[in-house]
């Protein structure tokens, strides 16, 4: 199994993400409207991709889960090519997932509209720990990764890894590679789970601390949560080359191996750039 997105919400401020990421050299998607009540825009990389997702200013339908989540790194999501397969699977081994959820947005190609859709299988919150986790079937996935959207100025072209804030890096690790499946990594004070290209890091809360320093997100009093977002790119100078260019992206490290992005500049998402 692998990653199929990772997901930061921007709850009511979509407009001004939609402007910050641009800034950071994404090519975004237009913006989608889901059947649940939510709204998106989508950086779509090779296999993967890094999803957008907030509310709707005066709808009268508001998807709940979104509206009620604090900004920020909000969703680890996994690919599957059969949703209600998969959720029976799940039950019998005793993992609390939700009943699976078909959905669809609008999307424009060459001035014709059509129909993605969706249906995923949730794992219940607080069986895995750090944020919303779950699994979507892709059933037009020919509205997704379509090559306009998947050039992009900052050379990425794929997740590298997701780090979770956790009391218990180990036992959690452990309890993600039970459901999700791939093989748990020990090493200092941290544990890590890795599916395909993209690795799930699990560290406690003063070592995320001092890797991030005031780049840090704001947990919120949470104790469990996704700080951080790696991304792959071809070139660290391409990356560089961006945020130099955009002066409202103020809080940014520059490092040899990396370029990291404040929570403060990525609504409340630590973004880390990585060749």
């Amino acid at each position: 199994m692998h990653v199929d997105h990772v997901v930061i919400n921007v709850r009511d401020a979509m407009d001004a993400a939609v402007e910050r990421f641009r800034a950071l050299g994404f090519t975004l998607t237009d913006r989608g409207h889901h059947s649940l009540g939510s709204i998106n825009h989508l950086m779509v990389f090779e296999s993967d991709y890094l999803e957008l997702v907030g509310v709707p200013a005066g709808a009268e339908r508001v998807r709940r889960e979104i509206a009620d989540s604090p900004a920020g790194l909000d969703g680890l999501v996994f690919a599957t090519d059969d949703a209600a397969g998969l959720h029976d699977r799940l039950a019998t081994r005793g993992v609390p997932v939700a009943e699976v959820v078909a959905f669809h947005r609008p999307v424009t190609i060459d001035g014709t509209t059509q129909r993605a859709s969706f249906k995923t299988v949730r794992v219940a919150p607080g069986f895995v720990r750090g944020g919303r986790v779950y699994f979507c079937e892709h059933e037009t996935p020919h509205l997704v990764w379509r090559p306009e959207w998947q050039a992009h100025r900052n050379g990425v072209h794929a997740l590298a890894g997701l780090t979770i804030v956790v009391p218990d890096p180990d036992r959690e690790a452990t309890r993600y590679a039970d459901v999700v499946g791939g093989t748990v990594q020990v090493c200092a004070d941290e544990s890590e789970v890795r599916f395909r290209d993209c690795a799930v890091r699990f560290t406690r809360a003063a070592r995320y601390s001092a890797r991030y320093g005031n780049a840090a997100c704001d947990a919120g009093g949470r104790d469990a949560f996704m700080g951080a977002l790696a991304l792959r790119t071809s070139s660290l100078a391409r990356v560089r080359a961006c945020v130099v260019a955009a002066p409202e992206v103020s809080k940014v490290r520059m490092l040899p191996d990396r370029i990291v992005v404040s929570a403060r500049d990525a609504f409340n998402a630590v973004i880390e750039f990585v060749e």
